[in-house]
């Protein structure tokens, strides 16, 4: 089933053209250097973005996505945050992520190192069963055992079925589930 497709998508600040199509079932790794298009593909991936030239096709599907630097609400507290963004989502919270990751739920966001806001966006990005998950940087700003845990989770759920595509300077960590890689 296809889910999402470029055909010689691009934004003309981009020397780069992009043609990808995302299925049911899909692991995209996006490997480059910064300053060679790997947001602007996500962006156009995800439709926060048209193409200039070219064009992009996608069916309504069930998206999470964690940008490089996310945007959390600061003077909430992680627990009511994830219970909100269940609401919002229409999704059950992940507990076994949470408790794997070590979330500090009884803490205001304010009060969470990046690592600990990381791994809250993290949580937050599965919840709503998506079809298809998009991570930008998903290991900014978190140490070695959580980097583990969270690789060790995205298998998890590729093997249920989840598509993923994932920009990330530590494409080591997925070897063997990609079964399309774009370098930029």
């Amino acid at each position: 089933m296809l889910y999402i497709s470029l055909k010689n998508a691009g934004k003309h600040y981009l020397a780069k053209r992009f043609d990808l199509e995302i299925q049911k079932h899909d692991f995209v790794l996006v490997k480059g250097d910064n300053g060679t298009g790997k947001t602007t593909l996500i962006q156009l991936v995800l439709g926060y973005t048209r193409p200039d030239v070219g064009c992009v096709e996608s069916k309504k599907i069930r998206i999470g996505f964690l940008p490089e630097k996310a945007m959390l609400p600061m003077f909430i507290q992680v627990s009511d945050y994830l219970k909100t963004m269940s609401r919002i989502k229409k999704g059950k919270i992940d507990d076994e992520l949470v408790f794997a990751l070590k979330v500090p739920m009884f803490q205001g966001i304010h009060e969470l190192s990046k690592g600990n806001m990381q791994k809250l966006a993290i949580v937050s990005t599965f919840i709503g069963n998506p079809e298809l998950v998009i991570l930008d940087e998903p290991f900014s700003g978190l140490d070695t055992e959580s980097q583990g845990i969270l690789s060790a989770y995205i298998q998890k759920k590729q093997k249920e079925g989840m598509s993923f595509m994932i920009s990330t300077h530590k494409p080591e960590y997925f070897k063997g589930l990609a079964n399309k890689t774009i370098d930029l």
